[in-house]
This record gives C-alpha cells, sequence and structure tokens, in this order.
C-alpha cells in the first residue's frame, strides 16, 4: 500500500508539472488575464476606498473601463480592506515579499522607514487636498527626492498618493482654547511628525491605528485624537467626542498606494500605463472628495453634538508659537542624522506654493 501511495504522488506530480509546462508554452489570447491583489486597512465606506481604491480599481477593470488600451489582457483585483491582511507595517512587508501586489505604505506607520516622507505631516503645510497630493507625488515619483532617497531603495513605486489636510484636536470632555490646555492629556496621533508636534504642545501622544481609536476613547485610555473631520465620521467618533478645535491645522496624513518595482517591471507596458493613469484618476477623484465633503462632516458632527471652538487670539497666538518652530526642528534633526530633511522641506514648501497658485 505504501508502494501504491508513492506512485500515485509521484503520478500526480509529473501530470501537474506537463499540465504547468503545456501552459507556459500555450500563447497568450484574448482570455488572458492578470489577477492582482490590493489590500489596505480601511473600512469599504471610507472616503479612501469609495473615492480612491474604487475608482483606481474601476479604471482599470470595471464595466467602463477604456478597453482601447486593453491589448490581448483584462486585469481582475482581489481586494482586501479593513485590515484582513494584517496592520499597516505587515501590509508593506507582504507588499516587498510579493505576497500582495498594491497597498499603502505611508510615513505615519512607517517612521523608521520613510522618515522624509513624514514632511507632509508637518503643521500648517497645507489646507487644500489637492495641493498637498499633487506636491507630495512629484516628490514621490521616479526622479524626485522622497522616490530616490526612501521608495526606490526599499523596491517600491507610489502609485497614488491621498492626503488628509487640517487635523484638528477632538476630545472627550475638556474645551482647548491654548496649549496649556493640552496638559496631562493623552491624544491619539497616527505617528510620524505628529507625535512630535502634539509633545511640544504638551500632551502625551499615543500612537494607534484609527480604527482602534473609538474603544480606546470609550473606555477613556484617550482624552481626545488628532484627526481630520473627514475621518470622524468613518469610525463613528462624533459618538464619544463632545469638543473639536477649529483652525489650527496641526499637521495632516498622507497615505500613497506602492507596488513593488519587481511586480511593476513583470507587467506588459500597456498594463503599466493603465495602472498609472488609473492612479492619476484615484488621487483626484479622493483629494476632490475630501476638499467637498469636509464641510457636510462638519455640520452632521455638529449636528450630533460636537461642539467646534476657535482659540481666541491669545490662544491662537500662543499655538502659533508653539507650532511655528516645528517644522524647522524636524527638517534639523533630518539632517543632523545624514538625511536631506531641509532639501525636501524646502521642496516641498516650493511645489506647495506652485500648486497653490495653479488652483486660484
Amino acid at each position: 500500500m505504501k508502494s501504491r501511495s508513492q506512485a500515485a504522488v509521484a503520478l500526480s506530480t509529473v501530470l501537474v508539472l506537463a499540465s504547468a509546462a503545456l501552459s507556459a508554452c500555450t500563447p497568450q489570447d484574448a482570455d488572458a488575464t492578470t489577477t492582482l491583489s490590493l489590500a489596505d486597512s480601511y473600512a469599504p465606506t471610507h472616503i479612501f476606498a469609495t473615492s480612491g481604491v474604487s475608482v483606481f480599481m474601476d479604471e482599470i477593470s470595471g464595466p467602463d473601463a477604456d478597453r482601447a488600451e486593453q491589448v490581448n489582457e483584462a486585469v481582475d483585483f482581489d481586494y482586501y480592506p479593513a485590515g484582513q491582511m494584517g496592520t499597516p507595517r505587515d501590509l508593506v512587508s507582504l507588499n516587498r515579499s510579493g505576497v500582495l501586489d498594491i497597498t499603502p505604505a505611508s510615513a505615519a506607520y512607517l517612521s523608521d522607514q520613510l522618515p522624509l516622507s513624514s514632511v507632509s505631516d508637518l503643521p500648517g503645510m497645507v489646507e487644500d487636498s489637492c495641493v498637498g497630493a499633487q506636491a507630495l507625488f512629484e516628490m514621490m515619483s521616479p526622479g524626485g527626492i522622497l522616490y530616490e532617497e526612501e521608495y526606490a531603495p526599499r523596491g517600491l513605486r507610489p502609485l497614488w498618493v491621498s492626503v488628509l489636510p487640517s487635523y484638528e484636536i477632538l476630545t472627550v470632555d475638556r474645551q482647548i482654547n491654548s496649549p496649556d490646555d493640552l496638559h496631562g492629556l493623552n491624544i491619539r496621533t497616527s505617528g510620524g511628525a505628529l507625535d512630535a508636534t502634539l509633545s511640544d504642545l504638551g500632551a502625551a501622544a499615543v500612537s494607534m491605528p484609527a480604527s482602534e481609536a473609538y474603544e480606546a476613547l470609550s473606555r477613556k485610555t484617550v482624552d481626545g485624537v488628532a484627526f481630520p473631520f473627514i475621518s470622524v465620521l468613518p469610525y463613528k467618533l462624533q459618538e464619544v467626542l463632545q469638543h473639536s478645535t477649529r483652525g489650527l491645522n496641526i499637521g495632516a496624513f498622507a497615505i500613497p498606494y506602492v507596488i513593488s518595482e519587481e511586480t511593476w517591471n513583470g507587467l506588459d507596458p500597456a498594463l503599466q500605463s493603465r495602472i498609472e493613469k488609473a492612479g492619476h484618476q484615484a488621487q483626484q477623484s479622493l483629494c476632490q472628495a475630501v476638499n467637498e465633503e469636509t464641510p457636510a462632516a462638519v455640520e452632521t458632527m455638529g449636528e450630533e453634538g460636537v461642539s467646534f471652538n476657535t482659540p481666541d487670539a491669545q490662544g491662537m497666538k500662543e499655538f502659533e508659537d508653539k507650532l511655528e518652530p516645528v517644522r524647522r526642528h524636524w527638517a534639523e534633526n533630518m539632517d543632523s542624522i545624514g538625511k536631506p530633511g531641509s532639501e525636501v522641506l524646502s521642496d516641498y514648501e516650493t511645489l506647495i506654493a506652485r500648486y497653490e497658485g495653479k488652483s486660484k
């Protein structure tokens, strides 16, 4: 019985190998399909998914995709949202190892790997999502300083980037009018440069995924969050928050979706072109949605009990005095460890000014 079992296994193996060999020798036909895996940590209802990922996938493989560019090759996606494949750090590792094809790679969650890219998270840099996305993507594209310094050495190629600007401080039970009001508070952040900003303002920064913020606020493990208004509703944080600042713009959050260079180089040039076009469409769709939907989010939050407070003149000056040196200190810290922080900050400021001028 043992020898018959071994023989059966051997025969099965030969048949599988033979089938694979025949398939490899068969020319591609019009029904050939490439399947790309895409995973992130956001709910399908999050704006990153509805106005970014969905647009990207539909541009390539949806019913209205431009079939003129699809030479002998259809494209399908295996999409794993809401952290099904792991944490943000896990996703990047799975991307680089070839298990996944497209994932986010945010500096906020990867500050040890992408420290220069956290320039986007510094306070007071940008208020328009499209301006921030255009400026940052230029720096993350081949030839750009962030691509050459951080993404290319890690074998990653950004396809589009999402920027959520104008982070504010939202709290469970304390109104914030000056930096002094933050003393003794634990504030949830996304990590990276925002941690340093909150610390400079006098709060204790607690880095955690956004998906864990609701429970942490409910249990008062944290006293508040640093969040953009557009992200409050998807996580239902308005149910556990009472107060929010308005007009501080203490930072931003940028999240590029990336593909590994190895996967990219294995794609047909026509498919590469389609992916680049789809990435551009996703970036534009998402930034416009962020700009357009933020006022509605503020209105809904107010209707559900969140009180908004713009610090008075004295309080605002105290915040500005604390926030003004943050960008310079960030650049100096990067320079001190041998990274071109001052150059990156200067490039980002220059590009923001350029794209702000084009948007007017």
